[in-house]
């Protein structure tokens, strides 16, 4: 269930945390990405209800990682890019059995070698942040490419790091390896 507002979900998917980014993205195999060299941005300001911040830190991530790999930004460009950001709340319930992971437990008889079972689950709340790249042909206005970030986050905690690692991340499969034949 979606419980934060677009400010809260631009801030929760930049924040930092432990976990690896999650990567998934598809094209449209008809493209030619070879011919793609530069690019323009869709969006020259900030979306309504995202945090002004958490979008221009974005949005540098991205045209420095675009740079690194030799894209220039140009108008108008040869393609078009846009990024959106969300979090999703969800319960994760670990079940570790009736003695646990590493105890046997106390209990009435503990010290006739036998102890009554009890039940030992962790039971959290935690939130899932998610920054999606959009690009699309500058020519046709067709989406070529889509690619996804999604990772655990701690909702409030911007880090340009985690923002560098899930921009990073979810480019380094842009644009995809060529089609067998």
């Amino acid at each position: 269930m979606v419980s934060r507002t677009p400010l809260l979900a631009g801030l929760a998917v930049l924040s930092a945390c432990a976990s690896t980014p999650t990567i998934n993205y598809d094209h449209d195999p008809t493209a030619d990405f070879s011919k793609y060299r530069t690019y323009s941005w869709v969006f020259t300001g900030v979306p309504q209800g995202m945090n002004p911040l958490a979008f221009q830190r974005v949005k540098a991530s991205i045209d420095r990682s675009l740079a690194a790999r030799s894209y220039t930004q140009a108008s108008p460009g040869d393609f078009a890019i846009a990024f959106t950001l969300g979090a999703r709340d969800r319960v994760e319930v670990s079940d570790y059995g009736p003695y646990s992971t590493f105890y046997p437990g106390w209990g009435i008889g503990y010290r006739y070698g036998w102890a009554r079972p009890y039940s030992n689950v962790e039971v959290r709340n935690v939130t899932d942040g998610t920054l999606a790249v959009d690009i699309y042909d500058a020519t046709t206005k067709k989406p070529i490419w889509h690619g996804t970030a999604t990772q655990q986050i701690t909702p409030g905690k911007v880090d340009q790091a985690t923002i560098d690692t899930a921009v990073d991340s979810v480019l380094a499969k842009f644009p995809p390896p060529p089609a067998k034949q």
